[in-house]
């Protein structure tokens, strides 16, 4: 069965469809939230209470340069203009030294009272240098010229001493500077020696020095494990030596090693036997009747050994001056009578007046 094709549609275009306008879509607003009422009357009121409207900017003009046809042309900037050349005439040598000279002439003036000034302080500088310098000079001058050296000592004072044991003990010598011995150093080292309690020493330019002392003064010897010499102050300074002094009494019957570790103990046994020997001294016995021993026998006091044959007097303890009188009145008495006891006790606790006396 023969069917009848549709006309084709080959060789012919597709007819444009004609575009459909739409109008744009107008935009949202978006929705403003309601403001409360107070909030945005405060707003409103501080906005125009404290924003000021602000100043108009001035418009800008525009300055059209005109370029010339030539610049244009060449495509190049315009030269700037030259400056011109001072045309003052040229001035002498002479003419510009008086003119130098008047321009010093009036900053000098200007300035005169601060150049005086740096002046002044530089002098100033310049002598505190040369005097330093002088200083130092005369200082290594005077420190090895032969002329400051010592050549003599002088010592005064000494009795127990040589003056050679003082110049040992100063550690000074003949021939050396004046100037590098020190009068409070030299004391110090004197002061070692245990001979001597005081001591001053003083020089004198150009080359002497004189040395003053002071000896201790033995009054007593004191016998521990050996024999030590205590002076009138109550201080033990010294060993016995072969050249010291021997005829002294001396003081026994003292515990040594308490002595040495217990203070108070050695005080007391000091300064008892020196108050003792100032009371015998006083007593008027020192040169009739020499002590030669203080014998302490502990709680039962003192007793004593005077005279050449040694003659025993027990004073005991307490009113050791009021006792010696006595001892004194009773020497008296007896050599009157051409006769000499052997010993005397003052010791009575009972009858403090009481005199034993033993003779021959």
């Amino acid at each position: 069965m023969n069917r009848r094709r549709a006309p084709s549609a080959v060789g012919k275009k597709p007819a444009r469809k004609k575009p459909i306008k739409k109008k744009p879509a107008e935009k949202k607003k978006p929705a403003k939230r309601p403001a409360r009422k107070n909030v945005a009357a405060k707003t409103a009121a501080s906005r125009k209470s404290t924003r000021k409207p602000a100043p108009k900017k001035a418009a800008r003009t525009k300055v059209a340069r005109k370029a010339a046809p030539t610049d244009r042309a060449n495509n190049r900037r315009r030269p700037a203009p030259k400056k011109r050349r001072r045309t003052e005439p040229k001035r002498s040598w002479r003419e510009r030294a008086v003119a130098a000279r008047e321009n010093l002439g009036g900053w000098f003036i200007r300035w005169r009272g601060s150049i005086r000034r740096a002046g002044q302080v530089a002098l100033l500088g310049i002598a505190l240098a040369a005097m330093a310098w002088v200083g130092d000079r005369a200082v290594v001058y005077a420190h090895s010229a032969d002329a400051f050296a010592i050549g003599e000592i002088i010592v005064e004072g000494n009795q127990q001493l040589e003056d050679i044991d003082v110049r040992r003990a100063a550690r000074l010598r003949i021939g050396s500077n004046i100037f590098e011995v020190s009068s409070e150093g030299t004391r110090n080292h004197l002061l070692q020696h245990p001979w001597i309690e005081e001591a001053t020493v003083v020089r004198k330019l150009p080359g002497r020095v004189r040395i003053e002392i002071v000896e201790r003064k033995p009054v007593a010897l004191v016998a521990l494990d050996q024999l030590y010499l205590v002076s009138d102050e109550g201080a033990v300074f010294k060993r016995l030596g072969v050249d010291d002094p021997v005829d002294l009494p001396v003081i026994t019957g003292i515990a040594s090693e308490r002595f040495y570790d217990d203070f108070d103990y050695r005080t007391a046994i000091l300064l008892r036997s020196m108050a003792l020997l100032q009371d015998y001294e006083g007593a008027g016995l020192a040169k009739r009747e020499p002590v030669s021993e203080i014998h302490f026998e502990g709680a039962n006091g003192i007793e004593l050994f005077v005279g050449d044959d040694g003659m025993n007097v027990r004073l005991g303890n307490g009113q050791h001056r009021q006792k010696l009188r006595r001892f004194r009145q009773v020497l008296e008495r007896l050599a009157r009578e051409k006769t000499r006891p052997s010993y005397v006790y003052l010791d009575n606790v009972r009858s403090p007046e009481r005199v034993t006396v033993r003779l021959p």
